[in-house]
């Protein structure tokens, strides 16, 4: 079932301690913060975030957008040019449910996770107890972004610690995480946005061995692999995220090498750290080349 959500208990057991770290370390001294443990609803990572020294540039959407089904490719399309030559999309979310696409041999669900603020808000709700019965579900566009109805979104208020997250696991099949090859690939690639009003910096994360908690070199404290996505607006703007720009936070566990292992890969996930109000659309989330 597409909408089975599965649990991760182990993550929920590791994210209080993974908070704590983040407390401890405080500010990282260059400009960012020093991350924030995250715990996944349905996932074993348990990932920071901070503000690495460089920040990926978005490009604004152009009048029309294209879209693919799973496993195909396309020219990509960019309101500035220098974008990704070729896609396979991971999720074009149109299918309008809380699962990956299913192709190259991927599977995964989205879920959402956050630093569990008394009194704040994040939607769709986290599924702690991993039941199935609050899935995520995508958010109609209104109006739609070119051919694209809709998008992954979460939205809330009120968090002061490290922030809430949302994201997805590429291989995971009866509440087992197994890494996935994505070595042919040079990064990401996806369009998103904010509301009105809400935060405009975010981070994208990625784990691999070395910073995830199935790999065994990290516990409690995974520092994913991360780039800072610094000035979102309220209009579409293609990301471009290459592989070799991902950085660790700098907070937690290092992952005893310089770069991500691309041939292992876990999770993807995107993370809004404190903010009084955040909302933030990912649309249209490739491999690229």
């Amino acid at each position: 079932m597409k909408n089975r959500i599965f649990l991760r208990s182990l993550n929920l057991a590791l994210c209080g301690l993974a908070v704590a770290a983040f407390a401890a370390c405080g500010d990282d001294g260059d400009g960012g913060s020093g991350g924030a443990g995250g715990g996944g609803t349905s996932t074993t990572t348990s990932s920071g975030t901070g503000s690495p020294s460089t920040t990926s540039t978005g490009s604004t959407d152009p009048s029309t957008t294209s879209t693919t089904t799973a496993a195909s490719t396309t020219s990509a399309t960019t309101g500035t040019g220098g974008g990704p030559q070729t896609l396979e999309m991971i999720d074009d979310m149109e299918d309008n449910d809380n699962a990956i696409e299913a192709a190259g041999g991927r599977l995964g669900y989205w879920y959402t996770f956050n630093d569990k603020t008394e009194g704040a808000t994040q939607n769709p709700p986290p599924d702690p107890s991993g039941t199935g019965e609050t899935p995520f579900t995508m958010t109609a566009l209104e109006p739609a972004r070119g051919q694209s109805a809709y998008a992954a979104r979460s939205w809330g208020s009120g968090f002061t610690g490290w922030g809430i997250g949302f994201g997805f696991d590429l291989k995971s099949e009866d509440g087992m995480k197994t890494p996935y090859d994505a070595s042919a690939y040079t990064g990401i690639t996806f369009w998103a946005k904010v509301g009105p009003g809400a935060s405009t910096t975010a981070s994208v994360l990625i784990t691999d061995p070395g910073t995830d908690t199935v790999g065994g070199v990290c516990t409690d404290e995974c520092d994913a692999w991360q780039k800072s996505l610094a000035g979102i607006s309220e209009e579409w703007q293609q990301f471009t995220i290459p592989f070799a720009d991902l950085k660790q936070g700098g907070w937690g566990t290092p992952a005893g090498t310089t770069e991500i292992d691309a041939t292992k890969l876990y999770s993807i996930q995107f993370q809004v750290g404190m903010a009084e109000s955040f909302d933030i659309y990912i649309d249209d989330l490739a491999f690229y080349n």
